[in-house]
C-alpha cells in the first residue's frame, strides 16, 4: 500500500498534464502529495525526513508556479530536491563523520568502510547529475520533454542506479562472507 501511495502524485501529475496543462497538473501534484502524506500516516508507515520535507517543497514550488503562472518553479523543484539530497549526503559524511548510506543500509549487511564511502560519493554524484540534467532539460527542451523526463526518465535512471548499487553491494557482501 505504501508503495502505491508513493507513486500516486506523480501518476496523477502525468495524467492531468496530458488531459489539461502544467498548471492543473501542478495543483493535482500538490493535492496528491498531501493525500500521500495523510495516507502514509493513516497506515502508520514509518515517516522519514523525506516524507516531511517533500510535501513542503512540492507545495512551496507548486504554489509559486500557480501564483506566478510560471512553470519554471515546478521544473526547478526536481533540481532543488536532488541538490539537497546531495548536500545532505555530503554534509553527513564530511561534517558528522557519519556515513548516511551505511546508516540506512548497514543494519543488515557488513561491508568494508571504503565501500560505504564509495557508495555515498556515487549517490552524491548521481543526485548532482540528475539536478544538472533536469536544469538543462527544463531550460533548453520543451515542456513535454521535461514532463516525460520527470515522470519516466528519472524513474528509470533511479531504478538502474539502485540496481547498480545493489550489484556493487552484493559483490563486496559475498567477498565478506567468503573471507569469514
Amino acid at each position: 500500500m505504501a508503495l502505491l501511495l508513493e507513486y500516486i502524485p506523480i501518476i496523477a501529475f502525468f495524467v492531468f498534464y496530458k488531459m489539461a496543462d502544467i498548471y492543473v497538473a501542478t495543483g493535482v501534484l500538490m493535492a496528491g502529495t498531501v493525500v500521500q502524506f495523510i495516507g502514509l500516516k493513516l497506515i502508520k508507515h514509518p515517516m522519514t525526513t523525506r516524507h516531511w520535507v517533500l510535501p513542503l517543497v512540492v507545495i512551496g514550488f507548486g504554489s509559486l508556479t500557480l501564483l506566478l503562472h510560471d512553470d519554471w518553479f515546478i521544473k526547478m523543484k526536481v533540481s532543488v530536491i536532488y541538490a539537497a539530497i546531495a548536500l545532505f549526503l555530503a554534509g553527513s559524511l564530511l561534517l558528522k563523520k557519519k556515513n548516511p548510506i551505511q546508516s540506512i543500509r548497514g543494519q543488515n549487511i557488513e561491508l568494508p568502510n571504503f565501500v560505504w564511502i564509495r557508495l555515498t560519493y556515487s549517490w552524491i554524484v548521481y543526485c548532482l547529475f540528475l539536478a544538472a540534467i533536469n536544469l538543462y532539460i527544463a531550460e533548453f527542451l520543451s515542456q513535454e520533454v521535461w514532463v516525460n523526463f520527470k515522470v519516466f526518465g528519472i524513474l528509470i535512471a533511479t531504478f538502474l542506479f539502485i540496481l547498480g548499487t545493489e550489484i556493487y553491494i552484493n559483490k563486496y557482501a559475498e567477498d565478506e562472507e567468503n573471507t569469514q
